[in-house]
């Protein structure tokens, strides 16, 4: 990979998860710098944010969204749809991944999930193959 690459985000738990990471990071004193690491990414972490307020204002997102999304995201992960006090939870966090992911493809910050499936395929086809 050369680095001057863009690493997209697979999905919109992943750029969730790296927001999130990157928000606690700063608030632990640390300077976010674009791209210092180990991929360089579409965006930064004040762009996921002001995507997040936009969709608040235009009540894409309301505040059970972001009360899950922040639990989940300080645990770095989604919740299970089969615990039984996690069900809702994880119909709250499935709306929002919707409506996050489709904003973040649509500004090239998260591939298409076709995209995803080709690239988990051949992944795959070359490691068959190598046998």
């Amino acid at each position: 990979m050369n680095g001057d690459e863009i690493t997209l985000f697979e999905s919109a738990e992943e750029a969730w998860f790296w927001f999130m990471q990157a928000n606690t990071a700063r608030q632990s004193g640390a300077r976010i710098q674009s791209n210092l690491g180990l991929y360089k990414r579409p965006c930064e972490p004040s762009d996921i944010l002001k995507i997040l307020e936009r969709l608040r204002r235009h009540r894409q997102l309301d505040m059970n969204h972001f009360r899950v999304m922040r639990h989940y995201g300080d645990r770095m992960m989604a919740p299970d749809k089969y615990r039984a006090n996690e069900m809702f939870a994880a119909r709250i966090w499935g709306e929002a991944m919707d409506v996050l992911s489709e904003v973040l493809i649509a500004k090239d910050i998260v591939m298409p999930s076709l995209s995803v499936e080709i690239i988990q395929f051949q992944t795959k086809r070359e490691a068959m193959q190598s046998w």
